[in-house]
């Protein structure tokens, strides 16, 4: 509302008043409404000194727009077995966009394009152990991506429907998605490559179906969905977690189950896999020579006391006529000087299960990793996070190790 349109609505008043001021009916509904022009005075002053010159952004027929986004770089120091390496790993940038249409629909996405060199810790185009390189070509590329894409139909907190490319419930970090808010930058071992299905899904392209009951001064979520993945649209994946929240003591502890068919890789033209390597400091590929059917359960546990805060999740995947994958990662966070220092540490364990090994022709186990990481966090202000994380990978199928030094910053808005 205008300065000219609220002293014109002020001036009516004072004149209905005037004529009707004997009325007490009228003098009370007057105070109303001088009271509730104060309060629109009040939101113009704060709205206009929040935005000064600056445009605001309109939607069409939505209630509201909301924008939003980050970009996130990380740089690496890798060193191995054979030699090390100095270069740039990932940049990106997101953006979230949210439209609200009416009280229980809304629509939101995250358009985001990336450019990254591959930061490998096993050098593919030798036969050495442990000899690290940043590789660009087909193993590394720029490229755009949606994280989420979705519409959302909110009945209650009871009662939340999401169709689209929705992300998937599992894993602490997985679940809550948001880059910026991450202690540290690299994801654990079993999610590390980016948006893939090493153990289990990201993201899916179908529903998931969520809610929340209060249960005395607690709380119980679930969470189920159903659809496929981008990459084998003919291939349903399904499954579900189920959490209780202990207010009082800052703990939620969840059961998580899943089911579905990790896609074969194409042959023709060749496509496959050499064996571990995979990109993004991964010991692993992103993908499966061969595909099978897989069903996996796990727990995951997150706690969150004062300045301390602690996740853990642990999955087991039987993989059909494969050996199954097992994985397991804790991660704990300090928070220092009201929030702006964090000191973190976290363990791995991804046992990767078995696949085609084109070196030897031949299905043979991919062997199993550990990763020791201790990072320290500085957020100079709230939109901004700065990480040094130092890495240390016992590798797969060998004695050898690797360690690298990650730094990276997110800055969000």
């Amino acid at each position: 509302m205008s300065k000219n349109t609220v002293l014109l609505v002020c001036a009516s008043l004072f004149a209905v008043g005037g004529l009707r001021a004997q009325d007490p009916d009228v003098q009370k509904e007057l105070k109303a409404l001088r009271e509730r022009l104060d309060e629109i005075e009040d939101q113009q002053a704060k709205t206009s000194e929040r935005l000064g010159s600056r445009a605001l952004a309109q939607a069409y027929t939505a209630l509201s727009l909301d924008v939003g986004g980050h970009v996130t770089s990380v740089f690496s120091y890798i060193d191995g077995e054979s030699g090390s390496e100095v270069g740039h790993q990932v940049s990106l940038v997101e953006l979230y966009l949210k439209a609200q249409l009416d009280e229980q629909w809304s629509l939101f996405a995250t358009p985001g394009f990336y450019t990254f060199n591959g930061a490998l810790i096993d050098n593919p185009g030798t036969p050495a152990n442990g000899d690290p390189t940043f590789t660009r070509g087909e193993i590394a590329t720029s490229d755009t991506f949606l994280s989420r894409i979705l519409a959302q139909w909110k009945y209650s907190d009871a009662l939340v429907v999401q169709g689209g490319v929705v992300g998937s419930p599992h894993g602490v970090t997985n679940r809550e998605y948001f880059i910026p808010s991450r202690t540290i930058a690299a994801g654990a071992l079993h999610y590390r490559l980016f948006l893939s299905n090493q153990l289990y899904p990201q993201l899916l392209e179908g529903a998931r179906v969520s809610g929340k009951f209060p249960v005395g001064s607690n709380s119980l979520d679930y969470d189920v969905y159903f659809g496929t993945e981008p990459d084998s649209a003919s291939d349903a994946i399904y499954g579900g977690r189920l959490a209780y929240t202990l207010s009082d003591a800052g703990l939620t502890f969840a059961g998580n189950y899943g089911r579905g068919t990790r896609e074969t890789l194409p042959t023709a033209p060749v496509n496959l896999q050499l064996t571990n390597f995979g990109a993004l400091q991964s010991p692993f590929s992103g993908a499966f020579n061969l595909g099978r059917d897989y069903e996996f359960g796990g727990l995951d546990i997150d706690w969150r006391s004062g300045d301390l805060m602690m996740r853990t999740e642990a999955y087991y995947s039987r993989e059909d006529g494969f050996l199954d994958q097992k994985a397991a990662s804790t991660e704990w966070t300090w928070w220092l000087g009201q929030g702006k220092w964090g000191v973190t540490y976290r363990f791995d364990y991804y046992e990767r299960g078995s696949d085609l090994n084109v070196f030897a022709a031949s299905v043979l186990s991919l062997g199993w990793a550990t990763e020791h990481v201790v990072g320290v966090n500085f957020n100079p202000n709230p939109s901004v996070r700065l990480r040094l994380d130092l890495h240390h990978t016992n590798l797969p199928n060998s004695d050898d190790t690797v360690q690298y030094v990650n730094f990276s910053w997110s800055a969000s808005f």
